[in-house]
């Protein structure tokens, strides 16, 4: 396997140069790469009809990572992110840095947020009045042009295909000791999609043995009742998978409380579990078992802080056996109330 250039220089500004690198090909004689560079920009202004006659690339303009004016008559704006995200509310003042701009007044504006890695995808990007486009999209889109032999472009297209292979390998790899952080995206945005959760589920999270990747849903607020009191408090599932970690743990599914009133989180936390432990023995004794037993579940040791681990489900090694879990959780928390 020869080696690519991208593996070395995944970066954000490698990604902009190759990006500057595609689209400026418009400005060429050579039809075919000319034809790459329209069927970008088509792809960005959701036009198929746009004739590309010329473009002018501007980079860092006004901090945009890029900025296309196409034909006198297109301005692009693209945000482009490899492994980071938006922050700081940076969509939304580069749109109105170029809504203001007088030279853009008569321009069709199309605004652009261009991701190669992975990420949640409901995180602000369409509501700041942005279009997403994915790898997955951009492949499909310059994949056609391998024929070129472009040693560049192919290797682009042989990384980003990379990149997508590894998103997708929970589709057909069942053992989690063989998924990775990117595996694990995939299966995460497959969860997102089939329980249809329309905010962000799933992100990492930092700690001292070096942190994990979270997927937490059927987020359940709950009241408990105590010396004339009630506090408010949140009951989650969570997945967390490490393909880093050695201690052999590298997968659990945990259940979640989240507490305020720091007076009441152990004694709230205590009785959760005796309800879990509780509901988990009555299915049991029914027809209807879950795909969770009593002896699954087991108590964490006790840490107070606004987000606690009420008990866990470990040493998850396949995918069958988490997609069982997920269902038993599912239906655990149809009855917790």
């Amino acid at each position: 396997m020869k080696p690519n250039i991208f593996n070395y220089a995944g970066g954000e500004l490698t990604n902009d140069a190759m990006i500057c690198w595609m689209l400026d090909w418009a400005n060429s004689e050579d039809e075919e790469y000319k034809n790459l560079s329209q069927d970008i920009i088509r792809l960005f202004t959701a036009d198929e009809d746009l004739k590309v006659e010329f473009v002018n690339i501007k980079k860092q303009y006004k901090k945009i990572d890029i900025l296309v004016e196409v034909n006198n008559s297109e301005v692009i704006v693209i945000e482009d992110k490899v492994k980071t995200s938006h922050h700081s509310n940076q969509l939304e003042r580069y749109k109105e840095i170029i809504e203001s701009e007088e030279q853009y007044k008569d321009y069709n504006k199309h605004y652009i947020y261009y991701k190669i890695g992975n990420e949640s995808p409901y995180n602000g990007v369409e509501e700041a009045g942005y279009k997403r486009i994915n790898r997955d999209a951009m492949l499909n889109v310059i994949k056609k042009y391998r024929s070129l032999g472009n040693g560049l472009l192919n290797d682009y297209i042989d990384y980003l295909e990379t990149l997508e292979k590894t998103f997708n390998k929970y589709k057909y790899e069942d053992d989690l000791n063989k998924w990775d952080w990117d595996t694990w995206q995939g299966y995460y945005s497959h969860l997102q999609a089939q329980k249809n959760i329309k905010e962000v589920c799933w992100r990492s999270v930092s700690n001292p043995k070096g942190g994990f990747l979270a997927f937490f849903w059927n987020w359940t607020c709950l009241t408990y009742k105590k010396d004339g009191k009630e506090i408010d408090y949140a009951l989650y599932p969570q997945i967390e998978s490490n393909p880093f970690n050695s201690d052999g743990n590298k997968t659990r599914v945990a259940f979640k409380l989240e507490c305020k009133d720091s007076n009441y989180g152990k004694e709230i936390r205590l009785y959760l579990y005796e309800r879990l432990k509780n509901l988990l023995e009555d299915m049991e004794k029914t027809e209807s078992k879950n795909c969770i037993s009593v002896g699954d579940v087991k108590k964490t040791r006790f840490k107070i802080g606004f987000h606690m681990t009420i008990a866990e489900i470990n040493n998850i090694n396949t995918r069958t056996r988490l997609d069982q879990i997920i269902e038993g959780v599912d239906n655990l928390f149809e009855n917790i109330l």
